[in-house]
């Protein structure tokens, strides 16, 4: 899974793997410590315009919708969410990254998975 972030600090940009270990600690951050999540979160994150995004993708793809998550086929789609936003494969991963790349240009990307990170404007430069 893909994970994408909207980074509002961009003295992060020339730091990603320490963006990456924040992000993760976020992503895997303990309930009792939920607060202090929450708080991180809002110093290194934007939340994303779910309704304009929504929108754009409705109006220019004709992809099934159901609660946030757009299908490319049965078993591969993209969830659209206020915190971030969440790709479940690779197969379609270029086209997807595409729509957000046109949304906002500051989105880090991230498969805490496999360890794998990058900005999104690197991709398309």
């Amino acid at each position: 899974m893909y994970y994408l972030f909207i980074i509002k600090n961009m003295h992060f940009k020339n730091d990603k793997d320490f963006l990456y270990e924040v992000l993760k600690k976020i992503k895997n951050i303990k309930k009792e410590n939920y607060n202090y999540g929450i708080s991180l979160y809002y110093n290194v994150c934007n939340l994303f315009d779910t309704e304009s995004l929504k929108y754009y993708v409705k109006s220019k793809y004709d992809l099934k919708n159901v609660n946030n998550k757009f299908y490319l086929d049965k078993y591969n789609y993209f969830e659209i969410r206020k915190s971030c936003c969440i790709i479940n494969n690779d197969k379609y991963l270029r086209e997807i990254l595409c729509i957000f790349y046109i949304y906002n240009k500051n989105i880090f990307v991230c498969n805490f998975e496999s360890n794998e990170y990058f900005w999104l404007k690197d991709k398309f430069a």
